[in-house]
């Protein structure tokens, strides 16, 4: 049993920035990473007729609420709305009526505080603060939350593993805990820990990585999910393997001269998974490679004299560099030499430069990161025994179906109510 130790009572104040921001007031006491989101349908602050105006806050699990209020004015007597307030998905306050009910007559200098004043323990930590206007205008300045805060606590997070649970209690509060790796099942890769058990579903769930730093602010409880795609791992690549590669340029230098000059350093550190996604494919006979846009389905090569980029199925020479970097050079023609170095590779006129004499790339490169076969119909699941199963028809010349299990390096066959074994092609 857990004895959580009240502290003393705290106030945050979110004023009201612009109608799609607020910024944390000045002496302001917050106990943790807070997500914010504010959005106004009308100008900022002023809630007119069928204007809207939502606070919500996350990320506040095991703060104690003691009072909310809204500081807000109104320029006429008809000012008027609708104020609800929720919290972890209970409404806790709502309040309907004109200003001039609310505060005895309308005040369009003064911000005057309304709102909520109780106990209400988070749990989700989750707190939502709706301002719907049914005249105008009411105009909102800031919104006040006051709340206690237990005491520092080693939390448990339970991990669900094919309905075994396994609990890592934190060493010291606030410690957290690293999420543990499991092995791949039935051909399944695992991939992940999600908030919720995962049914088969082709929707990729919420997860975080094996080897993540967890830090709970709760009790909580993941699950472990497979998929039968491998998750990029987002590593540099440092073999030559045919497949589908992101490629990204942080920046090449050479030694030795260059005729054409300096190979200039390019920083496009962004990811782009549909703009920058391409199928190499390797020739590790003679260290040449073919490079193809998927996205565009056209060949990334170059032409007869190796001075100009083309579309066109090329032979790319590659070098892999000591620190799993690359770079791919046009065919030698005469005694010359061309390096791909452009990332934008159909944007550019220069993608090609002559670098003769240089001797070898001394820093940056292309970092090629492995990704899935995006053709491949993929799906998450946490019952990698049960829906790694595939049915391979459902009636065989008036009898029942074929059922394929996999079994380590074999199949298991269920056929017209026989099971045998065989090895997996």
């Amino acid at each position: 049993m857990k004895l959580l130790l009240i502290l003393l009572s705290a106030v945050m104040t979110w004023t009201v920035k612009t109608k799609s921001s607020v910024e944390l007031a000045e002496g302001s006491i917050v106990p943790y990473d807070i997500n914010v989101n504010y959005a106004n349908t009308g100008d900022k602050g002023r809630v007119m007729d069928k204007d809207t105006a939502i606070l919500r806050l996350s990320g506040m699990e095991n703060l104690r609420l003691e009072s909310i209020q809204i500081y807000m004015h109104s320029n006429k007597t008809g000012g008027a709305g609708i104020i609800t307030m929720t919290a972890d998905g209970e409404q806790i306050y709502t309040k309907s009526g004109t200003y001039q009910e609310w505060f005895g007559g309308y005040d369009n200098t003064n911000y005057k505080p309304i709102g909520w004043t109780g106990t209400k323990q988070l749990v989700d930590g989750i707190l939502v603060i709706e301002v719907v206007g049914t005249a105008n205008s009411l105009y909102i300045e800031k919104y006040a939350i006051t709340y206690s805060q237990p005491a520092a606590t080693a939390y448990n997070v339970t991990l669900m593993t094919e309905g075994v649970a396994q609990v890592l209690t934190e060493s010291a509060p606030e410690s957290g805990v690293v999420l543990p790796d499991r092995p791949d099942q039935n051909g399944l890769c695992f991939v992940g820990w999600a908030l919720e058990e995962v049914d088969k579903t082709s929707n990729q769930p919420f997860m975080l990585s094996p080897g993540t730093l967890y830090q709970p602010k709760k009790d909580i409880t993941f699950w472990a999910v497979w998929s039968n795609v491998q998750e990029p791992t987002w590593e540099k690549h440092p073999t030559p393997e045919r497949g589908y590669y992101m490629m990204d340029l942080f920046g090449l230098t050479l030694t030795g001269t260059v005729s054409n000059g300096v190979i200039p350093m390019v920083d496009n550190s962004e990811m782009v998974y549909a703009n920058d996604l391409y199928y190499i494919d390797f020739n590790t006979t003679d260290a040449t490679c073919t490079i193809r846009n998927y996205a565009a389905n056209e060949y990334i090569g170059f032409n007869s004299n190796g001075t100009s980029l083309m579309a066109a199925e090329s032979a790319w020479q590659y070098r892999i560099l000591p620190d799993s970097t690359w770079y791919f050079i046009a065919k030698e023609v005469g005694n010359k030499s061309w390096l791909l170095f452009q990332r934008d590779w159909y944007f550019s006129e220069a993608s090609l430069k002559d670098f003769t004499g240089a001797s070898e790339a001394t820093s940056g490169g292309w970092e090629l990161y492995k990704l899935p076969d995006p053709d491949e119909s993929r799906y998450w699941t946490s019952h990698p025994s049960v829906d790694a199963v595939e049915v391979t028809s459902e009636w065989v010349n008036g009898s029942k179906g074929e059922w394929i299990i996999p079994f380590g390096i074999y199949d298991l066959i269920i056929k017209d109510g026989k099971k045998y074994l065989r090895l997996k092609e």
